[in-house]
């Protein structure tokens, strides 16, 4: 009886942590857009990250403009919900102010990480992120998503 009341209290957690990597996809995708049409162009984001990635494999980007945003779009939706599910599963389990303390650290822990050290596949915004204000708009929309998963999870619980 025990092991499926610690099974449920997991799937749950599981399903919070998913919910949050979707969340977290959302957000910085629009923190992102957001970045593109300061810039002029709303797509620009995805198509520079889809053009590195394109030139790590050694395929021309100039040859293949939309499959430079294509791919640009499609690491972003790896990359964002990889990160939200991760912190997910670090913020949720805690309780109570904790959490939320947790959430902002984690989010301020990722615009570091990805401002100075994290390597461009790994990061939301592959290299337009790769400067501490560059990571900044990221960083928030990333806090936003955890403090959300973290009211769902909240309004989830029987436990």
């Amino acid at each position: 009886m025990a092991h499926s009341a610690t099974s449920g209290r997991f799937d749950r957690l599981l399903d919070a942590a998913f919910a949050t990597g979707t969340l977290a996809t959302i957000a910085t995708g629009g923190a992102l857009l957001g970045l593109g049409w300061r810039e002029g162009e709303a797509g620009r984001v995805f198509r520079l990250a889809g053009r590195g990635l394109l030139e790590r494999l050694g395929v021309v980007s100039s040859a293949a403009p939309l499959t430079s945003v294509a791919l640009g779009y499609l690491h972003h939706l790896a990359v964002a919900t990889a990160w939200g599910i991760l912190l997910g599963l670090i913020v949720l389990p805690l309780r109570g102010l904790a959490r939320v303390v947790a959430a902002l650290a984690a989010a301020a822990g990722y615009a570091m990480l990805a401002g100075t050290w994290l390597p461009a596949p790994l990061r939301i915004g592959y290299a337009v992120t790769s400067t501490i204000p560059g990571a900044v708009p990221i960083g928030a929309a990333l806090a936003l998503a955890l403090l959300g998963g973290i009211w769902m999870h909240a309004a989830d619980r029987d436990d």
